[in-house]
């Protein structure tokens, strides 16, 4: 650490993940997100490695489940955007996607929440915005936040942003998250890397297991 006008500045990753004060997201790992994921195969592997060595080591592990707001109490913006998502010309055309009780909105069985874990619905791509999500956080001293899951130019680069702005460290595991746009998802890493600590779930689990 660097001592700077009494503050530390954290000079390593290993220095940033101090398992104490970090949280593990693991961002809309849901069948009707995730499965069209190019790497899906590689980051369930990587996933399923990394959580259980995170709570060992006494990280809380967090998840997040995106779920619809019924079209008609949806803003027309959204609409449009869902829409464009899905391809097609009208709000009627649209297949129900994310729908809380359905098996599309349900989490991985390979990943999904233990108890003791924390889950929390959300209706946007960033983890900040109408959710309990920070208070969480500041409730239980969490300063670090490692993201993983999908999808990288969306959730994960909007909820990046937004925890920096707040003043958490933000890491990106960057072999666990992933897009169903490989294009997409490496100039978000490309951008991302500009601004946080990007990282791997090898480096993450040489640093845990020594807790």
């Amino acid at each position: 650490m660097k001592q700077y006008y009494g503050k530390q500045i954290p000079e390593s990753i290993g220095e940033i993940v101090t398992p104490k004060t970090t949280a593990l997201l693991v961002w809309d790992v849901q069948y009707d997100i995730a499965t069209k994921s190019f790497n899906i195969q590689d980051m369930l592997t990587n996933l399923k490695e990394l959580l259980p060595a995170a709570r060992s080591a006494g990280v809380t592990v967090v998840y997040s489940q995106q779920t619809a707001f019924p079209l008609e109490q949806e803003k027309p913006v959204w609409i449009r955007q869902r829409m464009r998502t899905a391809g097609v010309d009208d709000p009627s055309k649209m297949p129900p996607r994310n729908v809380e009780g359905t098996r599309g909105w349900e989490i991985f069985d390979e990943v999904k929440p233990k108890p003791g874990d924390l889950v929390f619905r959300k209706r946007r791509p960033n983890a900040f915005i109408g959710t309990e999500f920070d208070l969480n956080l500041r409730n239980r001293g969490i300063e670090n936040v490692v993201l993983t899951g999908v999808s990288t130019e969306g959730g994960i680069e909007g909820t990046a942003r937004n925890g920096l702005a707040l003043g958490y460290f933000m890491v990106v595991a960057k072999d666990c998250v992933g897009s169903s746009r490989k294009e997409a998802h490496e100039m978000a890493l490309k951008y991302l890397e500009t601004i946080i600590d990007i990282t791997d779930s090898k480096t993450l689990l040489e640093i845990w297991r020594k807790r």
